[in-house]
């Protein structure tokens, strides 16, 4: 795993990307090695994302005392997140010839690694408002809608950095992944029965 003084420069770096300085780019490893390390940026995701699927098992059994049943959801929660995270870049390794970003491949996928652990920190005032104030719905709901809408903006620019490609081509390429990653989500979710549809029939 990579020390902490190269986890910061890793995150500051996606960081820059997010805000379209291409210079971003030059803090993070691109090398074969850094495109596997760059997959630690999930551990490093790990805290606020374990908060945020106790703090969704909470919503869904709605505070109840079945702990059991709580820890479950947490547990399904989590496989749901990993493989909408992964699940894009597997079907990427196959077509990525075909769209012709072979060249920018391991560029994007080691700077939306590093750049989905720092959005994940980015959510966790979120959550932590979320478990303190359960009953605050209104005001975390907006928050919510908020850094969520902010972490679209700044993936999206993180995402045409990365690629170095016009609008024109970054745009629909990056509504394929975030769909596809959304996609992901709710089947996955809906299979597990741990959408909120599923989970009102307990």
């Amino acid at each position: 795993m990579p020390n902490i003084d190269d986890i910061y420069r890793y995150l500051y770096g996606a960081w820059r990307m997010m805000l379209g300085k291409k210079d971003g780019i030059d803090q993070l490893d691109i090398s074969a090695e850094g495109f596997w390390q760059s997959f630690y940026a999930i551990a490093v995701a790990l805290p606020p994302l374990l908060a945020g699927w106790v703090a969704y098992s909470a919503d869904l059994t709605a505070g109840g005392e079945d702990a059991t049943l709580r820890f479950t959801i947490v547990l399904r929660a989590a496989f749901v997140d990993i493989v909408a995270w992964i699940a894009p870049i597997v079907v990427l390794t196959f077509i990525v010839h075909r769209i012709g970003l072979a060249k920018r491949f391991a560029p994007y996928v080691i700077a939306s690694n590093w750049g989905g652990a720092l959005l994940a920190w980015a959510f966790a005032p979120v959550t932590l408002v979320q478990l303190l104030l359960p009953g605050r719905n209104d005001a975390i709901t907006l928050l919510a809608v908020i850094v969520f809408g902010a972490s679209i903006v700044f993936s999206y620019r993180l995402t045409q950095t990365a690629l170095q490609r016009p609008h024109t081509y970054a745009l629909p390429f990056f509504a394929c992944i975030f769909f596809g990653s959304l996609f992901v989500t709710i089947l996955l979710q809906q299979i597990l029965g741990i959408g909120f549809e599923a989970m009102q029939k307990i």
